[in-house]
């Protein structure tokens, strides 16, 4: 479960007087994600395989990129951080 290791990360990485507030920002991040994968869900019903299988694709490499591009600055903000 991601829940576990993202809830602490919030707990080390937040200035003490925002954890609750980033804890109810993860939350409602969870909850849109869950919005978004049912509306997308939706979506690729009606979608044949080949456009399915291309539209994941391409999702994944970008956003592989995306991740790829931020991991150092995220990596900067994280140091010293146990």
């Amino acid at each position: 479960c991601l829940s576990p290791v993202g809830l602490s990360s919030i707990t080390k990485l937040s200035p003490q007087r925002l954890v609750s507030q980033m804890m109810g920002t993860w939350f409602l991040g969870a909850a849109l994600g869950n919005l978004i994968a049912g509306l997308v869900a939706g979506y690729v019903e009606a979608l044949p395989q080949n456009a399915l299988y291309g539209t994941v694709a391409l999702t994944v490499i970008g956003f592989g990129f995306l991740f790829l591009v931020l991991s150092k600055p995220i990596r900067n903000l994280a140091s010293g951080v146990k």
